[in-house]
């Protein structure tokens, strides 16, 4: 690699990588897949249709292989991203939109808490939640903080419970209902774009696999998928690699 380090040789490629390049790179750091006779290359693809829009049972016609598999392929990966709780990596953040949507798992009204980096459009955190209060709130903030540095503005619309929450932090916020906030509802937005296959009703025995899920899209969003504003993944997962590493060696 010509004396380039590993992720100096990964960062150098990755604005000319396909997205099932990237999700290989990840696989091969993390090896969430066990071995079996499905080469790891249809099980990447098969994730990556999935999280395009594709139901299991299409990914696995156009694949050839069955629906289980591309489920199997969905759910470990999700396990390993989950795992070390990161979205982005920690750097100066200056103002993020924080929000909140309802969806329904098993017919069941839950909260789907987001927060934007409104500036370079990453998803900072993600939660599902059984209730909606200012302790809640307050909660997902401390973990939204974790990916920044310095003392961002939070951007946010005028119900109570983030009053609350952030008086009780002592930190700095804006009701703010059009502009800058809009980079959040547009992120819920996509991700009911995608669940609308099932009528935005998640169904699954235990919701924190569902939690896994929403945490696996934030991080096709963050680091594969095309946005729009800059023809590139809104994060570098080369980044997130190298913070996320150590701590599940």
């Amino acid at each position: 690699m010509s004396g380039l380090s590993y992720w100096q040789y990964f960062r150098k490629r990755r604005g000319n990588m396909k997205s099932e390049t990237i999700i290989y790179w990840v696989v091969s750091a993390l090896k969430p897949f066990r071995r079996n006779k499905i080469p790891p290359e249809k099980k990447i693809r098969g994730v990556e249709l999935y999280l395009r829009g594709l139901s299991y049972r299409q990914t696995a016609r156009i694949l050839k292989i069955s629906h289980v598999t591309v489920w199997e392929a969905v759910q470990k990966l999700a396990e390993a991203v989950y795992k070390p709780k990161i979205l982005a990596v920690k750097k100066q953040r200056n103002f993020i939109a924080v929000d909140e949507t309802v969806i329904k798992i098993n017919g069941k009204k839950r909260y789907l808490w987001a927060a934007i980096d409104v500036e370079s459009k990453e998803v900072l955190a993600v939660w599902i939640t059984t209730v909606r209060n200012w302790w809640v709130a307050r909660d997902f903030i401390l973990v939204v903080l974790k990916s920044c540095e310095g003392q961002p503005v939070f951007l946010v619309d005028r119900a109570s419970w983030y009053k609350s929450a952030f008086k009780s932090l002592r930190l700095g916020y804006l009701h703010v209902t059009f502009g800058p906030r809009n980079s959040v509802e547009r992120w819920f937005r996509t991700v009911k774009e995608r669940t609308k296959r099932f009528w935005n009703n998640f169904r699954a025995r235990d919701w924190r696999r569902v939690h896994r899920f929403v945490f696996l899209f934030a991080f096709w969003y963050n680091f594969v998928r095309i946005h729009s504003s800059f023809g590139d993944p809104p994060g570098d997962v080369t980044e997130w690699l190298q913070e996320v590493m150590p701590q599940l060696s």
